[in-house]
């Protein structure tokens, strides 16, 4: 067949469920153009060579220290991927499609990491401490495992580089985002600006020791945030991973990131191959261009925790929910993809409601375009009611409701608020600004320059993947370019409203990596030019990846965590005021929880749970470059590159108001 072969004739045969098929598509790799395939050892040497040549360039000294960080990093990735391999290997056994089996391993965790955070939270409000959760969750998982096995056999590995070459790019992907916490901070610790890594950290932590919607003023997060209240599953797992790698969730927070972002450029390749037929290098070129795409980088890098897990379920759900309408696909086959999916979508929209539109506007489409196909065939359409057993449904319904009736709470505000602010442009976005205090240029989401580069290549790029959907079944056209259309109209509209850098940059961090992987694809197709174009793309991605990497800051280093050790030193009922600011505040509290704590001028005007007002207390923490206060009495107790410890006056008027609890303030221009 040649490309101008839009469908093929009609066919009407039985499926293994007995039930019609209905008029298919041709086969994807029947309609293809091959990309010539590249020398895999000399692309694999270049990949290395560059992530190599980054670490060092960017290394902090003392350079010898680099290493220091190792041990503790690997400890971190080996127990994210026990957790959520021990978990999702079953799962994956049992629901996987049959269409979809020649890339099982790549489905583990991810799938894992979904039921992971799923079944934890389900746990975690039937009031099951942390750790018997965990232990409960990781032997079913495993017996489920042994039980899938036995009857299905091991999952398919395929040809080695159909597994091989997706594996090796998602493990650079992860070297990549690890490199400023190896070669800069030295240490598994935290990188960036965001300070969402802080609310992550301590509510990954409280959900290992507290019931989820309880309070507990001995820790560093005495309660999970009001803002935060959808999110319980992929801190239930942030939390898991921590609890079997035996660190504290500040150190596990930067090398899950960095998993999450190897597991979505894994959902980029299936979306490449699976949903648009692509030949293995022009996958596993589009995967590399989303992996390492500079702002995917920037949201794990600063981290934006809930962003990242939204953004790593997001590929998986759109590849489940083709599947899940294709035709020809066998009855029970649907119902096990159905389940899936379910799960995939469920991660979505608690870890971020507002990214719900970009995994389920293709299911609507597809959904809408299998029932039109169904009623020219006349085949039976399945109806919601057929869900509906009897009173029996009950004896799942009642308490699948009470357990998620906080966070499906969470979400419907969430949803409410942010569908307000999308259809209202008189309402105000200036308590949505977030720690964005800019919009970021557009070329950022696509790996471009600057100037005219940016104007002249911006436009082949829509151009090629609006020609690559208009190859593809118009089930894929309208789903997949509809969250493209969406996707931009929406940042489009931000872009336009005051304070909208916040809705902009999450709105782009989805849509341009989808953008990216369909041009890549339709650029392979090209034979005589489709190389050259990619090798120039490629080069663009890693000057962008490097760049972001040289701009990711550091706001976790040795001089803070020590404070736990200072407090650990000072009597039990010791009250410690702050003189510092910003994020060094936040982490200042979050270590020094063990006691009271205060400042003279704490956080104001912000969702972040922070300390209390107080000029009188009986010791202060200064950040180093700062005046000695006049209060402070006698030479400093302890000292390090970051901070001085003094004792403070005791004859200072007022009341000591420091507190273990902490201030919490919902904005009014926000809702949940």
């Amino acid at each position: 067949a040649t490309l101008g072969v839009r469908m093929s004739a009609p066919t009407t045969d039985r499926t293994a469920g007995g039930e019609a098929a209905l008029p298919s598509h041709p086969a994807p790799a029947a309609r293809r153009r091959r990309l010539p395939q590249p020398k895999p050892r000399w692309a694999a040497v270049a990949i290395g060579l560059f992530v190599l040549g980054t670490a060092s360039d960017l290394a902090l000294p003392p350079r010898h220290e680099a290493l220091d960080a190792i041990p503790d990093t690997l400890r971190a990735l080996l127990a994210a991927v026990v957790v959520f391999g021990v978990t999702g290997l079953g799962v994956t056994r049992r629901l996987l499609p049959a269409s979809l089996r020649p890339r099982e391993a790549l489905w583990v965790l991810p799938t894992g990491a979904c039921v992971t955070g799923l079944a934890l939270m389900a746990l975690g409000f039937l009031g099951v401490p942390f750790l018997v959760s965990l232990i409960a969750v990781l032997v079913a998982g495993l017996a489920l495992s042994v039980t899938a096995v036995r009857g299905d056999g091991p999952p398919a590995l395929g040809p080695r580089p159909e597994l091989g070459w997706p594996l090796f790019l998602a493990a650079m992907v992860i070297a990549v985002a690890l490199t400023p916490m190896v070669v800069k901070l030295h240490m598994a610790g935290v990188t960036g600006e965001g300070s969402d890594a802080h609310m992550a950290a301590g509510s990954a932590n409280f959900l290992q020791h507290a019931y989820p919607t309880s309070s507990d003023p001995s820790l560093p997060f005495d309660r999970m945030p009001l803002l935060w209240k959808s999110r319980y599953p992929i801190y239930y797992a942030f939390g898991a991973v921590a609890q079997v790698s035996g660190l504290q969730s500040w150190q596990v927070l930067a090398p899950l990131a960095a998993v999450l972002l190897g597991l979505a450029a894994l959902g980029m390749f299936l979306v490449a191959r699976d949903l648009l037929g692509a030949s293995l290098a022009a996958a596993a070129a589009a995967m590399g261009f989303a992996g390492f795409d500079r702002m995917v980088l920037h949201t794990g890098l600063n981290p934006y925790m809930n962003q990242t897990w939204g953004y790593m379920a997001m590929p998986f759900a759109l590849v489940l929910a083709w599947a899940l309408v294709r035709p020809g696909e066998p009855r029970q086959d649907r119902r096990r993809t159905a389940t899936l999916l379910a799960i995939f979508l469920a991660l979505v929209v608690f870890a971020y409601p507002l990214a719900a539109p970009f995994a389920m506007l293709p299911l609507v489409v597809f959904a809408w375009r299998e029932r039109r196909r169904r009623l020219r065939a006349g085949v039976p359409i399945p109806r919601l009611r057929s869900l509906w057993r009897g009173p029996r449904s009950l004896l799942y319904l009642i308490p699948a409701a009470a357990l998620l009736a906080v966070p499906a709470r969470g979400v419907m505000e969430k949803v409410y608020s942010g569908g307000q602010l999308s259809l209202d442009p008189t309402k105000s976005l200036i308590g949505w600004a977030g720690d964005i205090r800019a919009f970021i240029p557009m070329n950022y989401f696509i790996n471009l320059p600057l100037g005219r580069v940016f104007e002249l290549v911006m436009i082949p790029i829509v151009i090629l993947a609006y020609q690559e959907l208009r190859r593809q079944p118009r089930e894929l056209l309208y789903g997949l370019g509809g969250v493209l259309a969406f996707g931009l109209i929406e940042a489009a509209f931000f872009r336009k409203r005051d304070y909208g850098f916040y809705f902009h940059f999450k709105i782009l961090a989805f849509v341009a990596p989808l953008l990216l992987v369909i041009a890549a694809v339709a650029a392979a197709r090209i034979r005589r030019w489709g190389p050259w174009l990619l090798a120039a793309f490629a080069v663009f991605t890693a000057f962008a990846a490097r760049q972001e990497l040289k701009a990711t800051g550091l706001q976790l280093g040795k001089p803070t965590t020590a404070l736990a050790a200072w407090a650990d030193a000072l009597p039990p009922d010791a009250s410690i005021r702050l003189d510092m600011t910003g994020g060094q505040q936040l982490w200042g509290a979050y270590f020094l929880a063990d006691r009271r704590v205060c400042s003279a001028h704490p956080l104001l005007k912000t969702d972040y749970p922070h300390v209390p007002f107080s000029r009188k207390a009986d010791y202060v923490v200064v950040a180093t470059g700062t005046i000695r206060p006049p209060e402070a009495i006698g030479a400093a107790l302890r000292a390090n590159d970051g901070y001085h410890l003094y004792k403070l006056d005791p004859a200072m008027p007022g009341p000591d108001r420091c507190s273990q609890k902490q201030v919490s303030r919902i904005s009014q221009d926000k809702i949940g």
